[in-house]
């Protein structure tokens, strides 16, 4: 069996307490907006492009990197096996690009429905592990624990 060897890149899209999902039409799939990283492209400004050409949203704000799993799985007779690495991202506004040119963007906008979902939902609604996992690291990132003020605190001096 062939094997086939990359990295990815993707971004959690969040906004008022909400993450943004793909709903890929063809394969009845809840997915994270990611793609292969190109050569010579960071893993940051991958994500980046990815999540813009995927979701049609142009600005975000990236924030924290959620780490790296390593995934490896079999797909249509071939082993792949993937680094993936997901940035929170806070999108900015609803400013969108709908006449992005890339190879595939006829086919994303085709194919792919934005969903927002509450936070601490997203996780159980997505259909791969790998991304379950990442959704639930940018919930705790985000969600204020009930004896927390949340990610930004006030410090004073005794």
């Amino acid at each position: 069996m062939e094997t086939t060897r990359y990295e990815a890149a993707g971004g959690i899209v969040v906004k008022a307490g909400e993450m943004l999902l793909l709903f890929k039409r063809t394969k009845n799939e809840l997915m994270l907006p990611k793609g292969h990283v190109e050569p010579g492209e960071s893993l940051e400004a991958a994500a980046l492009r990815e999540t813009r050409e995927e979701t049609g949203y142009r600005n975000f704000r990236v924030g924290t990197n959620l780490g790296t799993l390593h995934i490896e799985f079999e797909r249509e007779g071939e082993w792949v096996v993937r680094d993936e690495t997901y940035f929170v991202m806070e999108l900015l506004d609803g400013e969108r690009d709908e006449t992005q040119v890339y190879d595939d963007a006829e086919f994303d906008r085709q194919v792919y429905e934005a969903r927002w979902v509450p936070l601490e939902a997203a996780a159980e609604q997505l259909t791969f592990e790998p991304a379950k996992t990442f959704a639930r690291r940018a919930a705790e990132v985000l969600i204020p624990k009930s004896d927390d003020e949340g990610p930004l605190r006030e410090i004073k001096d005794e």
